[in-house]
């Protein structure tokens, strides 16, 4: 929500008016600076840099890596679980966090953002939850499928399937290939 106080000003001859300045604060707000811009890559880079750095070098960092691939094997050799989940949890709220924060000051906070976090649901079950390129490759497959079936499947069924499509997509791989496009098949031996 953006609110703007337009004040009032006397001009040397006694009238008022109301400053231009708001006006030009809201275009300015409108446009999206490239200083803003300039700051949000200039904070990912360290942050993602210093995750890196820490995950391999230090003893929590490669506690992390040992509970990633294995639960029991970690556990097995002393590494405390609930520590271990507690940092994992943290350390992504807190890149959400900045994330969240990156594309509020570039794009503006409003109701509509539940709807993009919900449209990348499906490309990341398409893609597979372990994979990025299976999701980048997965988010092509459900725009292309999104805008080739409103256009020929549109008319039959009365338009509307860009909102619903991308879902019965995810419903259909899940039924099928339940690891997506590029993730992992899991086989458990007993």
């Amino acid at each position: 929500m953006l609110l703007v106080v337009r004040a009032k000003r006397e001009k040397p001859d006694g009238s008022s008016s109301s400053s231009s300045s708001s006006r030009s604060r809201k275009a300015g707000l409108a446009r999206g600076g490239t200083a803003r811009r300039l700051r949000g890559s200039q904070s990912s880079g360290p942050g993602s840099s210093a995750l890196r750095n820490k995950s391999g070098k230090t003893s929590t960092g490669r506690a992390l890596r040992a509970v990633a691939d294995d639960h029991q094997a970690a556990q097995s050799i002393g590494i405390p679980l609930n520590r271990i989940w507690v940092i994992v949890w943290c350390v992504a709220g807190v890149v959400a966090l900045v994330a969240g924060m990156i594309w509020g000051s570039k794009l503006g906070v409003q109701f509509s953002l539940a709807t993009v976090a919900l449209r990348a649901l499906p490309v990341v079950i398409l893609g597979g939850l372990t994979s990025v390129p299976g999701a980048i490759i997965g988010g092509l497959i459900i725009g292309v499928g999104e805008k080739l079936s409103e256009v020929y499947l549109g008319p039959m069924v009365g338009g509307g399937i860009e909102i619903w499509f991308a879902y019965v997509l995810a419903l259909v791989f899940l039924l099928f290939r339940p690891q997506g496009l590029f993730g992992e098949k899991i086989i458990d031996r007993v």
